[in-house]
């Protein structure tokens, strides 16, 4: 079996790129009404139809709540302010599909970065985003970061889906400098 093409980031290394795209596309859109739920995930990494058990395909999903997805906004205009969005950062679109159905329209936006991580954008019942690593060297658990969320989830929150990836607790994050910590900081966690 021949081994799988080099990657940017291992396992433990594309977490904090692909959080940042999540924070650059909440930055980038207007009124944003903040997203519901966020979760980590592993995809197998095959090659020939085999699984390799030495890399694996980091997915991070974000979901908006059914109500924000019904709106306009997050499912139609949000769709248009990406692929422009995305093509000014110089990433290839891959995917732009509207399918029309009789009770709704969905629509999906993918595009790839250069350094493999790839963007997809789902406005259907709920409206989500994913962000899948591609392909990359797994790495032992114990060097996965925890990523503070962005859009509106609490770290550590109802929404804040990776507690299986922090067994001992999913670590607070805390200012560098303590006196920057607004006063209700805990009350926030």
């Amino acid at each position: 079996m021949e081994s799988p093409p080099e990657s940017v980031y291992t396992q433990a290394e594309s977490y904090a790129p692909a959080e940042g795209a999540v924070a650059d596309l909440v930055a980038a859109l207007p009124d944003f009404p903040g997203f519901a739920k966020r979760s980590w995930a592993e995809l197998p990494c095959t090659r020939a139809g085999v699984e390799d058990p030495d890399y694996t395909n980091v997915e991070l999903r974000y979901q908006f709540s059914a109500e924000d997805s019904a709106t306009p906004l997050v499912n139609e205009r949000y769709v248009d302010l990406l692929r422009e969005h995305w093509r000014g950062l110089g990433h290839e679109i891959i995917r732009d599909d509207t399918t029309e159905l009789d009770d709704a329209t969905y629509r999906d936006l993918t595009a790839v970065r250069e350094d493999g991580i790839t963007l997809w954008y789902s406005a259907a019942h709920l409206a989500t985003l994913m962000v899948q690593s591609g392909c990359v060297p797994r790495s032992d658990p114990s060097e996965i970061p925890y990523v503070p969320p962005s859009g509106g989830i609490r770290p550590g929150g109802k929404g804040d889906g990776v507690g299986e990836y922090f067994p001992e607790g999913i670590p607070a994050a805390r200012p560098a400098n303590p006196f920057d910590a607004p006063d209700t900081y805990d009350d926030q966690l």
